[in-house]
């Protein structure tokens, strides 16, 4: 038996089988709902409300993760809420969080726009007993396009005549680098649009570009619904694997992130009032195995050793094939990998940032579910990745987040005044803490002695303040402190940092530190010869650079410094996508990186293992 859930948040319903979950649901609509855990009920990241159709005496999983107000008013676990009715569902948006994925450090005043799409306004010569050229050929003639070279689509040929005739010949031609594309009625020469997609393993960034400017005209953002087949890539490609005699898997994951990607892409042509035919050309960017997801080639082998990708070089598609309802005969461009685990974003940063032209050596890190790691100089471009995990996206934390409203996002703790304060995003109550949030807290821990270098709670210590021993609270678990009191919390519930979102950030800030120091080794150089180092990723662009020193997360730069540079690998796309010279440049840059295997080399376990400790003075 088949029941309905309608999801009211969303303007989407599915029919799903009685006994299949919310989560089941929510991915049969292609609607994210965040989880981390693998439907394990373990995360609470899920949370869903039923607004209608809720069975109170059903069966509750995850009941610690809510108050007993949400749990009468119809909040429930997505991934274990099973259905056997009609159900009405709320799936909560985090728009700020997503806002953040869009902040971009521009380097469109030092390229020429130079876009491959141009637009042509012609006033044609209509046809006559004694000038019958054939309609196509008579645009090419205007046009003064060689003839020989075309390659018209059938879906090209088919809108021609008509719209010649509806508009007395007065059309707009588009080109694409010498090759007729698509024909417009009247005068559409000023309207030019292409997009950015950028493919993260958490979330998914849509930007609507002028083709003539370069600037940003809208903007969207989702969770990547591919996530509902795990976190991270490894859980992804197990996912593919599963279903491989089928590929049912492969097939839904493409699906997954086109059909998102689509989404993305009508959300912000109506933002920018944009007619969406008038979108003709789009570039892409994400790891590898976002990337091969997304070009529908199986990812199977990017997880054993040796790593091999089915390709690295860039790829061209047509939004028809991917179904996108933007132009007919839109061309998409999936910019190239560099290895197995330095993806198409990593070249994206590296465009972004033209670090290969920057003097003396400089890096970049890309902070996220995976930390990609750039260091360029003396005309070398050395790349790697360390599998930082989801901690600084606020996953696998005990009330981690987005960075939206209500999200920790700074912590300040005196040990001398006993006090503790934060900021909330959206100066709300508490309702969790985003990535930046738990890197501060840590800074502060340490700075005031309440952990130790080991990352630690130091509960029995003298030197702590009795207000802020009361904040530690000791668990099953261990230590928890208290960052938001109840009476500062939404749920009414205490905002805690415990023993164990400390070791999933000691993780994550390790692999990157131990990364960066296994390239510098590489390079043949120490970290007095570093003049910078750029953060790229919406978390890099709102960390405190010093709390970040306070834990190790980054080399300390005696003589440089470290910058904010916001989101790279979809400027390194948009680079890519208004400029010829840009995209011809990006496939070198791809194809000089060179990259290094972490895992073959012994000295990253022997720097990973020191990194995870928290600097001593």
């Amino acid at each position: 038996m088949e029941y309905t859930v309608n999801f009211k948040s969303h303007g989407k319903s599915v029919a799903v089988e009685e006994g299949k979950t919310i989560l089941d649901a929510a991915a049969l609509a292609s609607i994210a709902v965040e989880s981390n855990c693998g439907a394990a009920g373990t995360c609470g990241k899920c949370k869903v409300h039923v607004v209608e159709g809720f069975d109170p005496k059903a069966e509750r999983i995850g009941t610690k993760f809510f108050t007993e107000d949400e749990m009468n008013d119809g909040w429930v676990l997505a991934c274990k809420y099973e259905v056997h009715q009609d159900l009405t569902v709320e799936v909560p948006i985090q728009k700020d969080a997503f806002s953040r994925k869009t902040k971009l450090n521009s380097l469109l005043d030092n390229i020429t726009i130079n876009s491959p799409i141009k637009k042509v306004y012609l006033e044609l010569e209509k046809p006559s007993i004694n000038d019958q050229c054939p309609d196509f050929e008579r645009i090419i003639r205007a046009l003064d396009l060689d003839i020989t070279k075309q390659k018209p689509t059938r879906g090209l040929l088919a809108v021609i005549p008509k719209t010649l005739r509806d508009h007395q010949f007065r059309i707009t031609a588009v080109v694409n680098d010498d090759q007729l594309m698509w024909i417009e009625g009247g005068d559409t020469s000023s309207q030019k649009y292409g997009m950015v997609f950028d493919i993260g393993t958490t979330t998914v960034v849509c930007l609507l570009i002028n083709l003539d400017t370069g600037e940003i005209e809208g903007a969207a953002a989702e969770t990547n619904p591919q996530n509902v087949f795990g976190a991270d890539v490894i859980s992804r490609i197990n996912y593919v694997i599963s279903k491989q005699d089928t590929g049912e898997g492969l097939a839904q994951c493409h699906e997954k992130v086109t059909t998102c990607m689509n989404d993305l892409a009508m959300r912000a042509v109506a933002e920018a009032g944009v007619d969406k035919t008038m979108v003709y050309e789009a570039t892409v960017v994400g790891n590898t195995t976002m990337s091969e997801l997304f070009a529908g080639v199986d990812p199977s082998y990017l997880a054993p050793s040796p790593f091999i990708p089915g390709y690295v070089s860039g790829v061209h598609m047509t939004g028809k094939e991917l179904g996108f309802d933007i132009n007919p005969e839109s061309h998409v461009y999936l910019l190239p990998n560099i290895a197995g685990y330095v993806g198409s974003d990593t070249v994206g940063v590296i465009l972004g940032t033209h670090i290969h032209e920057r003097p003396q050596y400089s890096g970049a890190i890309d902070v996220g579910t995976n930390g990609e790691i750039v260091l360029a100089g003396n005309g070398r471009i050395l790349a790697c990745s360390t599998a930082a995990g989801p901690a600084f996206e606020g996953a696998q934390i005990k009330f981690g987040m987005r960075a939206a409203d209500g999200a920790i996002e700074a912590v300040y703790i005196d040990n001398e005044a006993g006090t503790c304060k934060v900021d909330v995003i959206g100066k709300k109550k508490a309702k969790g803490i985003c990535g930046s949030g738990i890197l501060d807290a840590i800074a502060q821990l340490y700075k005031n002695n309440i952990i130790d270098f080991r990352g630690r709670f130091r509960g029995d210590a003298d030197d702590i303040h009795p207000a802020l021993k009361e904040r530690m609270v000791k668990t099953e678990e261990g230590y928890e402190f208290i960052l938001a009191t109840a009476e500062e919390s939404v749920k009414k519930r205490p905002v805690v940092i415990c023993q164990k979102d400390i070791g999933e950030l000691q993780l994550a800030k390790g692999a990157i530190y131990a990364g960066f120091k296994v390239l510098m080794a590489e390079m043949g150089i120490t970290i007095e010869d570093m003049k910078e180092i750029m953060i790229a990723g919406a978390f890099g662009s709102y960390i405190k650079v010093d709390s970040a020193m306070a834990i190790g997360l980054f080399p300390e730069l005696p003589n440089g410094k470290i910058i904010s540079i916001g989101n790279a690998a979809s400027e390194g796309a948009r680079l890519a996508l208004v400029s010829q010279e840009e995209r011809e440049l990006c496939a070198e840059l791809a194809r000089k990186s060179e990259y290094i295997e972490l895992s073959s080399r012994p000295d990253f376990q022997d720097e990973y293992v020191m990194a995870m400790y928290l600097p001593r003075s």
